[in-house]
């Protein structure tokens, strides 16, 4: 643990633990950014270097307000605190304790899945008997080699060759293969259901998983995307949904799925209209509503929503879709156009490779209604703000590793970040309201490259795709040294907090 002595500079009046701290935040609550000094300075110093976030909480252990610091060195720091919450109104009267992470953790949460995981697993049986090589396999299976060759399902072996049969469960390796003694049989399957390259997902208030995916058979030129409910433990498909628990197939392009239970309805971002529009659906049975927006004009119409690679529900009926346009939600097609402008490709002078165009999920909401953030691909993430005619860039992060998908955590204000790095890698972010502080990087050298997260709770689901992405955008990942691929699955894991509770408390009075 990290070596921490807090003090408290007294602005308007603060102490320590057993002491009272009374901040006078009357001229704050009028003027809070222009009588300077109006604020609590908590004032700590550190012996080792690292980030923090101070977490403020009312008397009922309610979070109220989460600040940090970013990364620093040693020594003497600060954070201040002008007496709002995280919507930016003044905080009622009352005592408020301040407690500090001084770092976050994960553990694979051993009660979902498989030891923590659902998706792609792999086998290998070694042969003794090239003759009789009978296996059984707990899953669907995907593919099936020896050495470099692959071996293709077939319904009996009396084709000779590389292939094999599934009876009463067991599979049959034909022995005109090829294999030979001790040469090792490699099984591809998917633990305990199909889930080929699991994109992005959403998690409703009882804990079932909402998880699109993509899919393709050799017969088909470009890849198709379902999205499958999962019960709370990832162990079974729920099948009173939908179409035995699936709804699609939609276009290759889905890539965001937004769960909103206050209206009884699910978004999908790109599922209509050749990918271009976002479909609305029933929470409770699949059913399809309507879509919104679509292609119009040829794609010149500045209604045209292009292949979104993303989505963001925001207040007043709006639906932010990337690009950036804004539509009324509750009207379908392009009835509810508002505007749109992108401040992202502003400042990127453009649409370089990767900045606008991968197939996201490249957008999440934040507290204020009005903003949400954005991941440029292989760049940064930004925030950026509904002016009511368009959008504007409040401020941004460049990441190293890449940021695809992300999740924000109302509760504590951390922003999670999905990182296309070798190994795998989860970014931890803290929005303070006027800049993005990188804070730490979850790490778990199992994990491949991550497409998608999602916080609920204490629990956080990271997703590794498994899939080549389309040629132009494969080329520009390997230009760029971005492995373009994960292993195939979905993770979840328990989040857990190095904290120093109650280190001081702060008194508010009007």
């Amino acid at each position: 643990m990290k070596k921490i002595c807090i003090f408290l500079f007294v602005v308007i009046f603060v102490s320590m633990l057993q002491a009272k701290v009374n901040v006078i935040t009357k001229s704050i609550v009028v003027y809070p950014e222009k009588e300077a000094g109006k604020i609590a300075r908590i004032v700590f110093n550190t012996d080792t270097p690292g980030s923090f976030l101070f977490i403020i909480k009312d008397a009922k252990g309610n979070i109220v307000r989460t600040l940090s610091t970013g990364k620093i060195n040693p020594g003497q720091a600060f954070v201040d605190w002008d007496g709002r919450d995280f919507s930016g109104n003044v905080v009622g009267e009352g005592e408020y304790s301040v407690s500090i992470v001084t770092g976050i953790s994960w553990v694979p949460d051993e009660k979902f899945g498989k030891n923590g995981k659902i998706g792609l697993e792999t086998m290998e049986i070694k042969v003794v008997d090239p003759e009789k090589i009978t296996f059984k396999v707990p899953g669907e299976i995907k593919k099936i080699t020896v050495g470099e060759t692959e071996y293709y399902k077939t319904d009996n072996l009396s084709i000779a060759g590389p292939n094999y049969i599934i009876k009463e469960g067991n599979v049959q390796i034909n022995p005109t293969g090829g294999a030979k003694k001790d040469d090792i049989v490699r099984v591809e399957y998917y633990d305990p259901f199909y889930l080929e390259n699991p994109w992005a997902l959403d998690v409703d208030e009882a804990g079932n998983l909402y998880v699109l995916y993509r899919w393709k058979t050799e017969s088909m030129q470009y890849p198709a995307t379902t999205l499958v409910k999962i019960t709370p433990d990832g162990k079974k498909i729920v099948d009173d949904f939908g179409n035995g628990g699936k709804i699609g197939p939609f276009s290759g392009h889905a890539s965001q799925v937004i769960v909103n239970e206050k209206e009884g309805r699910i978004y999908i971002a790109a599922t209509h209209d050749s990918g271009h529009s976002t479909g609305v659906f029933s929470l409770k049975t699949g059913a399809f509503l309507y879509a919104i927006g679509g292609w119009f004009e040829g794609g010149k119409s500045p209604k045209t929503t292009r292949t979104p690679a993303g989505i963001v529900l925001g207040s007043d009926n709006k639906i932010y879709i990337r690009g950036f346009i804004a539509y009324d939600r509750t009207k379908e097609k392009d009835k509810g156009f508002l505007y749109g402008e992108n401040p992202i490709a502003k400042r990127h002078s453009g649409y370089p490779p990767l900045i606008d165009n991968y197939w996201g999920p490249s957008m999440e909401s934040c507290l204020e209604p009005d903003c949400f953030y954005a991941s440029a691909y292989q760049s940064d993430i930004a925030k950026i703000k509904d002016t009511g005619t368009g959008f504007a860039e409040l401020y941004h992060i460049y990441l190293n590793g890449s940021p695809v998908g992300m999740s924000f955590d109302t509760k504590t204000g951390l922003l999670f970040a999905a990182l296309r790095t070798l190994k795998g890698e989860v970014g931890v972010l803290h929005d303070t309201g006027v800049s993005l502080n990188e804070m730490w990087r979850l790490k778990d050298n199992d994990l491949g490259p991550t497409h998608s997260v999602k916080i609920k709770g204490d629990y956080l689901y990271v997703i590794e795709d498994g899939i080549s992405p389309v040629s132009r955008i494969f080329e520009a990942m390997k230009k760029a040294n971005i492995e373009p691929l994960g292993k195939n699955r979905i993770s979840r894991y328990k989040i857990n907090f190095e904290q120093e509770n109650d280190v001081c408390k702060v008194s508010v009075k009007k």
